[in-house]
Parts: C-alpha cells; structure tokens; sequence
C-alpha cells in the first residue's frame, strides 16, 4: 500500500468514526429533548395555576318550585306547585357552559350560564287561582316556565400551598324568570280562556368559601359553599329573598390540558318581589349530578 493510499483509508476511517459520533450524538440529543418535553408535559400545568379554564358539560337537576302571583286587589294569591298543579316535569337534562379567568396569582373570576325551560298540559281536578284568574276544574291548563341563570363569581385565595388552596368568594347570581300559563275551559256551549303571565329579574348577590384539593397534578377536587339573604324595600318596590348554592367536583386531566368531572349540585332560592311584572313570591330548589369536561390553558 502506498504512502498515498493509506493516508486515503485513514481518512475514510476517521470519517466513519465521526459519522457514528455525530449519529450517536443526534440520539442521545432527540432522547433528552422528548424527555424534556414528556417531563413538561407531566408537570407543565400545576393545579391551581392555569390561566384560563373552559367548562362544559350536561346537568341533570330535580326540581322543587312553589310560585305566587297575587291578585292585583286583594295583594293575596295561592301558592302553586308548579310540578304537581300544572304538570311540569319534575327533572330535566340542561347543558351549561362556563369558564374562569385566573388574571392574577391569588385572583381569579368566573362566569356561567344555564337555562331551565320547562312546559306542559295538564287537565285540573280541583279549582286553581292564579292571579287575577280562577281556574274551575276540567279546565285544561297550557304553562310554560323559564329560569335563565348567569353566576358570576370573583375568587380570592388567601391560602395557597403545593397541594391544596382555600379562597373566599363573592358574586352576582343574576336570575330572570318567566311564568306563562294560558287556560281554557268548556262551560256549556262556551269555551272561556284565562291568561296569567309574569316575570321577574332577580339579581342575588352571594359571599361564600371554596376548598379546592390536589392528589396529584391530574385529579383534583373541589368544595364550594354559598349564601346571602336581601331585603329591599320603597313605596314601589319590594323585593326580599335568600339563597343558598353547595356543590362538590371532582376532575381528572387524561391529558395535560382535556379532562372529565362529575360534580353534585343543590341550590335553593326563596324570593318574595313585588314590582309591575310580578307580585307574588317564587320558592325554588333543584338537586342534581352534573357531568362536564374541561380545559385549561
């Protein structure tokens, strides 16, 4: 072999040395940068330290409603039950949507919204006052009633630790609700029709706590309590009432940022309002699992 051709195999060796080096290396080089992203991935999203969620999901809720609308000399009215008096179902499948806003370490808002529309017709056996209407029995009664609620909440967090945080809570449970109930009866060769409508806007402000605990970066928790009473009176208004919301969650991320929850919710409000749309009271309670999922940013 001549001088210049073993300088030739020395070189074509030093590259294949340098070669394997380089692919070594790539390897090495890919395997830390998954392992690093993997790593992120388990442990990019803390509990309790995400900028925004996203919630959606179906609440199926039993109801409990008692309403008054009073008649408009006497200022007196009989109370309704609206689930056995007029019909309506006693449980119904609600889809509500929600979100919070973490803007600041310790301060975060929430949002929501949920509606409750329930019908039905029903034949009365027994005499029923409604209002300025009187409803003679076998009449046959077509009601409607609608509770479209929008929370809004404010959290505070005055203790934060790796596991767990406590927050205080305060907010508006904005509330409007609708009642239409439209009668017909047959009296001899007559048919005569009675109509009642009313409706209120009830804005319920709330104060309450929220413990919310963490097994581990993927399942959480969460407790939350709520409560406030209001009595509102001049010579054209008069509204009072108390209100009482309690729910408990719990969540799974199966990834980092897409996870299920099952939560149990009981809510109840006793209203007595007397303005233009309605005079009368409204006495509300529903109980019910919600199911959901959620994302986190």
């Amino acid at each position: 072999m001549t001088t210049l051709e073993l300088l030739m195999y020395k070189l074509q060796q030093n590259r294949q040395k340098l070669s394997l080096s380089k692919r070594v290396w790539l390897f090495l080089l890919s395997g830390h940068i998954l392992f690093s992203t993997l790593a992120f991935a388990e442990g990019g999203f803390k509990p309790g330290e995400e900028k925004f969620t996203l919630n959606a999901g179906v609440f199926l809720p039993t109801f409990n409603t008692k309403v008054t609308v009073n008649n408009s000399d006497l200022d007196l009215g009989s109370e309704i039950d609206v689930e056995n008096d007029l019909g309506l179902k006693e449980d119904e499948t609600v889809f509500w949507f929600g979100g919070t806003w973490r803007f600041a370490p310790r301060h975060r808002v929430g949002v929501a919204y949920f509606q409750f529309k329930r019908d039905a017709t029903k034949t009365l056996l027994t005499d029923l006052e409604i209002g300025d209407e009187i409803y003679e029995a076998g009449a046959t009664l077509e009601s409607e009633f609608k509770l479209q609620t929008i929370p809004i909440t404010y959290y505070y967090t005055f203790r934060k630790r790796e596991n767990y945080q406590l927050s205080l809570s305060a907010g508006l449970h904005w509330m409007t609700l609708d009642l239409a109930v439209v009668g017909k009866a047959n009296l001899g060769n007559q048919i005569t029709d009675g109509n009642v409508s009313a409706s209120a806007a009830a804005p319920m402000p709330l104060l309450g706590v929220e413990y919310e605990y963490y097994f581990n970066h993927r399942w959480t928790t969460a407790v939350h309590g709520e409560i406030f009473a209001i009595d509102l009176t001049d010579d054209t208004f008069a509204f009072s009432g108390a209100i009482t919301n309690l729910s408990v969650n719990t969540i799974y991320y199966f990834i980092d940022n897409v996870g299920a929850g099952v939560a149990i919710n009981w809510f109840t409000i006793d209203i007595d309002i007397k303005d233009d749309d309605w005079n009368g009271g409204f006495d509300y309670e529903y109980l019910g699992p919600q199911f959901f999922i959620t994302a986190r940013f």
